[in-house]
């Protein structure tokens, strides 16, 4: 038996071996200059590969075309495809056209698809695009007549030509496999309407494949798109799960976490390799590592953090400076590269946190257990231990592998209250004084050096068991937010620029300078506000404009507006610096609990340091990683804004109809724009923006009229007057769940 089973594992070894060495024979006859288009019967006698013996071949073919690397052209002949071609995923967009992000290269701009040649592609589709226009691509925008909002082309000028324009020619893979839809029927044909608005409208579905309870019309269900031919006709689907009627609790979170294919739960085997560990640290665990249980570090988090990542400890010197130690928690030393751990937190990439749950990177028994900074429990860190001057400057830097024993744990609001009104009883009162001390320089520092203050006030919803909110809260980022905030830069930065002056191969964060014109329609913005605006392409202006900008009613609407006006931070494997933070060396290694990219950098950092092997990742694999990655934070950050957004509008929902006539639920907002379709706000108390219509205008019994070319609405007996800039009190009159829009009314 045995005998058997070591014969049938040396059997599958050389079968991969010989596909391995197959596929390397094809790619050196496909790339050869004297190489001539051929099918796959030409390629197999090309390679001389016996009849029995093609299935390999044509796996590999099968792969090829798959990854975008091979196509097939007349009389299903193979060729390489080449620099007019682009591999992505299509993203649709509501005026009808697409765009195209090139796969593994977020740098790249997206390659702009008209409205008729996006072929049987569908929104989130791997495609294979035919590039037909380098640059110059028109662009879609949107104007009013007669009072709708319709979409035109309107060619762009040579300046502005930016993005390639291009066809789909291919559908390489389909990843519509999980759609939340409405199942419907009409006579005997059963079909579905999708809850996207960016897929089709109807999906039809055979009436004799459906499940064993049949759903009812009106219940969401889950389907699979198996099939699309042509445009002409509608996708043919399948229901795969019966969700229930939609006022079911959490359909609406789930409807995001198909919709953006987000993990739903572990493989059995990975659940299985994370329970291999025993839940404590054990003595050979700590061996070799420097014993800090105890020195008294503590760490600062939410109130509903489970996953700690990091801990502090911060002592004044004798001579005015300070010693830092930032430790964070060592994933490495239990997530090794290539097990079934590390391999699955590689395809999540980080943890997703949606309004009503968290879909972590790595099993609970590892993310909020056995890696998680828990206080009065043993744990393995990996430490940035830093010596700062009295003016915060950097003067001595070591990392090291540790084990240690968190002292306290602090949330974010407890933090804040002892800073604000210390309490000499509390042992730990004078270390978070202490604490502040030098992150207060390091962040004053951090702003002379050009860094751009972009923080906010954060609104999450907060929900009952049933995941019904029950309020909005508003989060600042007060001192407590900022101490943390400074040395997690500090510690960063540090390994960044050690990473790099080493000369070895890495992922890095990075944020590119922003595009001119971006910034000259945020500078036309502030002016629209009155707030005086230079030349933003001196970071130093950009900075005189938030200070101006600091305290006042559109504060938040300025600060969104730069954010949108600046182009996303990724992941890649270049340093090449961070515009926001104005870091020259700037990477990601304080939360490997929650971020692939950060277990990726502590690996390296342990192999330049000598604590762990010296094994690390080849450029070429940390540029296509990093690429994966800068995708899956996209999509989860995404994910976690529109869930916030559809427990915010719930909210309203809720609000609107507790609210009476008599005492009318309302809230402050301020008219960000006017157009003939009425009055764009936002709530200054909660950021929640909405739409005034014409109708939830005051009362006014000589009516209104558009201004056009003032922008604003003008009514008479008695005159009133709305523009831009103006602050108004609001009620909900109408929410729209589908769209994820709120209609407000103006409140005398």
């Amino acid at each position: 038996m045995a005998s058997a089973a070591r014969t049938s594992k040396k059997s599958s070894r050389n079968s991969g071996s010989n596909k391995t060495q197959l596929r390397k024979r094809l790619q050196k006859l496909l790339n050869s200059p004297a190489y001539q288009p051929m099918n796959k019967s030409e390629l197999a006698h090309s390679l001389g590969i016996a009849p029995k013996k093609r299935q390999a071949l044509r796996h590999i073919l099968n792969e090829l075309e798959s990854d975008g690397k091979l196509k097939q052209g007349r009389k299903g002949r193979y060729v390489l495809r080449d620099d007019s071609d682009t591999v992505g995923i299509l993203r649709f967009q509501p005026a009808g056209h697409a765009f195209v992000d090139p796969e593994g290269k977020t740098r790249e701009r997206g390659v702009f698809i008209p409205p008729g040649a996006t072929g049987t592609g569908l929104h989130g589709d791997k495609v294979a695009v035919q590039i037909e226009q380098r640059g110059g691509a028109p662009r879609w925008t949107k104007h009013i007549k007669n009072g709708q909002t319709r979409s035109k082309l309107e060619a762009k000028s040579p300046d502005e030509a930016k993005s390639a324009e291009g066809r789909v020619v291919k559908v390489l893979e389909r990843r519509n496999d999980a759609i939340i839809a409405t199942f419907l029927q009409r006579g005997k044909f059963s079909y579905a309407k999708s809850d996207d608005p960016l897929l089709p409208a109807t999906i039809e579905l055979d009436a004799t494949d459906l499940p064993n309870p049949r759903p009812k019309p009106g219940e969401k269900v889950v389907v699979a798109i198996e099939r699309w031919e042509s445009r002409r006709h509608n996708p043919h689907g399948k229901v795969t799960k019966i969700l229930g009627p939609p006022d079911t609790p959490g359909i609406d979170i789930l409807q995001v976490i198909y919709a953006r294919r987000l993990p739903r739960e572990f493989p059995p085997e990975v659940i299985a390799e994370a329970n291999q560990f025993s839940g404590q640290v054990t003595g050979k665990d700590i061996a070799d590592r420097e014993d800090w249980r105890k020195r008294p570090v503590f760490t600062i988090d939410p109130d509903d953090a489970r996953d700690f990542d990091d801990a502090i400890l911060v002592e004044d010197r004798k001579d005015g400076g300070w010693d830092l130690a930032v430790h964070i928690a060592d994933v490495s030393h239990y997530v090794k590269p290539d097990s079934k751990l590390d391999r699955e937190a590689r395809i999540r990439g980080n943890s997703t946190y949606l309004a009503d749950r968290v879909i972590p990177m790595l099993p609970e028994s590892l993310s909020n257990g056995l890696c998680s900074l828990v206080p009065g429990e043993d744990r393995l860190t990996h430490a940035a231990i830093m010596r700062f001057d009295k003016n915060a400057g950097l003067k001595s830097l070591r990392f090291c592998k540790a084990v240690i024993r968190s002292a306290r744990r602090f949330t974010y609001k407890q933090a804040y209250a002892l800073m604000q009104k210390p309490d000499p009883d509390d042992a730990f009162c004078k270390r978070l004084q202490t604490a502040w001390q030098l992150a207060s320089k390091l962040r004053k520092k951090r702003f002379e050096d050009g860094s751009l203050d972009l923080d906010m006030p954060e609104v999450r919803a907060v929900l009952d068991k049933a995941g019904v909110p029950v309020a909005l809260e508003r989060i600042e980022n007060d001192e407590s937010h900022q101490l943390i905030e400074e040395f997690m830069l500090a510690a960063n930065e540090a390994v960044a620029k050690h990473t790099k002056d080493k000369l070895k191969p890495s992922i890095y964060r990075v944020h590119e300078d922003p595009d001119a014109d971006k910034l000259f329609e945020f500078r036309q913005l502030a002016l629209d506000y009155g707030i005086k605006a230079g030349d933003l392409g001196n970071r130093g202006e950009i900075q005189k404009l938030l200070a101006a900008a600091r305290g006042r009613p559109e504060e938040h609407a300025i600060k969104v507006g730069l954010l949108k006006s600046l182009k996303r931070a990724a992941y890649v494997s270049e340093p090449i610096g961070h515009y926001g933070l104005a870091k020259v060396n700037y990477t990601h290694f304080t939360s490997p609990i929650r971020r692939y990219a950060d277990l990726i950098v502590h690996r390296i950092l342990a192999a330049i340091t000598g604590n762990a092997p010296a094994k690390t990742p080849p450029l070429s694999k940390l540029e296509e990683l990093a690429g994966h990655l800068s995708d899956t934070e996209r999509n989860s950050s995404d994910a976690e804004f529109e869930t916030q957004k559809l427990k915010q509008i719930e909210y309203l929902w809720h609000e609107a109809k507790r609210s009476t006539q008599k005492n009318p639920v309302s809230h402050p907002a301020m008219i960000h724009e006017v157009r003939r379709k009425g009055l764009f706000i936002e709530l200054t108390d909660c950021f929640i923006k909405g739409l005034v219509t014409e109708a939830g205008l005051p009362h006014c019994r000589g009516g209104y009229w558009f201004d056009g070319a003032m922008a604003r609405f003008i009514g008479s007996k008695p005159k009133r007057v709305f523009q831009a800039g103006d602050t108004v009190q609001v009620a909900v009159s109408r929410v729209d769940f589908q769209r994820r829009m709120v209609d407000f009314k103006i409140i005398e």
